[in-house]
């Protein structure tokens, strides 16, 4: 939970899942006061003390908590379940928010989390890359020193989830230090690489103490040719390995990725089978999605393939029903989504998070709303290399970029609509995917039941 001003957020503490909500006062209030050693009848008793309410009161507001908070979605755990004492406390006086001041809809006093980019470069390219890998001079990266500096003032605004991203993360010349920052200030934390991590680089992030955290590295091939030719890198297959090998030696989580595309796509059920062979604790298979960059329809997989491979990851899963497995895939066209199914999933659609509860920095400090969006003058909120964190985040770029004005998108069909102000103020939009498949992010994202017809996305 994080007090935010005017609202207490509740949110997951991890950078797999994006999900958060505004709880009540009162809510807030008596989550505070589960500390994993008093019965419900204590807590309500000293629920009742603080928010002024009749035993009987209190007894009933919590046995609805409960029901909610422990039954329905379990952030309320029972403390012998949790041995090692894994869970959180916050002191009552930290979460209170008098009534009269509750705003559940004023926008974040600060990110919930951050996208690290601080380094453009690679040492590797891939065939399905999706960065823009900007080149950016050595002399014009953010130092070290300012990295440190952004992290302890969002640590110090109550952000602790980052994940990092690229370009190649550990190429940065103080990315040691950069890690060690996030550990030190308790953050959750993603690192992804296609570097070669040695055995005294995995033992000095075991020393480090980077704990239950994943290391992820990429490879989309077991076949030492294949998995270099995806990447178009010699050598490439035998350097992940020894990755992976090397930081599952020093007690590290390993989590890996693979992407498919019709060249490497039968090899995937037999890579992953070799990866948990290896120790890694959970790996990911994914299906090409279309690249603003360095796009290639061929590298689409077709329906069926995309059936075949989701069936032989379920036979994995089977096999292994102790591994961490996922598949992420599904064909994206929404021309053939048909309009009832198109306007249902419309509704449930997930929230946009840029520049609502998530700010993207990249290597020279420049700060844009999605690390898939351009890295350009018409895209970016301003620069942490000359303003501080919070002052980029509630400055009037940013709020212009979440929240584009009705104006800009004059002849489309998100000008006359009913929900423009709900859709770009409340939800947001996927601008990224607008810009993807339109050329312009003052368009609807293809998904929008009211866009025209659109490229199809993965």
């Amino acid at each position: 939970m994080r007090n935010d001003g005017a609202r207490v957020v509740l949110y997951k503490y991890s950078t797999e899942e994006s999900e958060w909500r505004v709880i009540p006062p009162r809510t807030a209030l008596a989550l505070t006061l589960f500390n994993g050693k008093d019965t419900l009848n204590e807590v309500a008793l000293r629920l009742g003390r603080l928010a002024e309410l009749s035993p009987r009161a209190a007894k009933e507001f919590l046995t609805e908590l409960v029901a909610v908070f422990h039954v329905k979605d379990p952030i309320l755990v029972e403390s012998e379940t949790m041995p090692d004492r894994d869970w959180c406390l916050y002191a009552p006086d930290e979460m209170i928010i008098p009534v009269s001041e509750f705003d559940p809809s004023k926008r974040f006093d600060a990110p919930l989390s951050l996208l690290l980019m601080p380094f453009n470069g690679c040492d590797v390219d891939c065939k399905y890359c999706y960065s823009e890998r900007r080149p950016i001079p050595d002399a014009c990266l953010l130092s070290t020193e300012r990295w440190v500096a952004i992290l302890n003032e969002a640590a110090d605004a109550g952000v602790c989830i980052a994940t990092f991203s690229g370009g190649d993360p550990m190429l940065h010349p103080g990315i040691m230090e950069i890690m060690d920052v996030l550990v030190e200030r308790d953050f959750a934390f993603l690192m992804s690489t296609k570097s070669l991590i040695s055995d005294d680089t995995a033992g000095e992030l075991a020393d480090m103490g980077i704990g239950s955290r994943l290391f992820q590295i990429s490879l989309d091939a077991w076949t030492p040719d294949l998995a270099d030719h995806m990447v178009r890198s010699s050598g490439y297959r035998e350097r992940s390995v020894r990755s992976i090998r090397n930081l599952v030696r020093h007690g590290i989580r390993v989590r890996t990725n693979t992407v498919c595309t019709p060249e490497n796509v039968h090899e995937a059920p037999t890579l992953v089978r070799r990866l948990q062979d290896l120790g890694v604790s959970k790996s990911s298979v994914t299906i090409y999605g279309r690249s603003m960059y360095r796009h290639s329809d061929a590298l689409f997989l077709p329906p069926d393939k995309i059936d075949w491979l989701r069936e032989q990851i379920d036979v994995v899963k089977q096999e292994m029903p102790e591994a961490d497995i996922s598949f992420n895939g599904s064909l994206i066209d929404h021309n053939a989504v048909p309009r009832d199914a198109k306007e249902a999933a419309w509704e449930s659609r997930a929230h946009c998070s840029g520049g609502i509860t998530s700010m993207t920095l990249c290597a020279d400090g420049r700060v844009i709303l999605c690390e898939q969006m351009p890295q350009s003058n018409a895209y970016t909120a301003g620069s942490v290399a000359e303003h501080g964190l919070l002052e980029v985040w509630h400055s009037d770029r940013m709020r212009e970029l979440a929240h584009p004005g009705r104006a800009k998108f004059k002849d489309t069909v998100c000008f006359d609509c009913e929900e423009f102000d709900k859709c770009h103020q409340e939800t947001g939009y996927c601008f990224r995917d607008a810009l993807n498949v339109y050329g312009t992010v003052y368009m609807p994202p293809p998904n929008c039941p009211q866009a025209p017809p659109s490229k199809r996305l993965a």
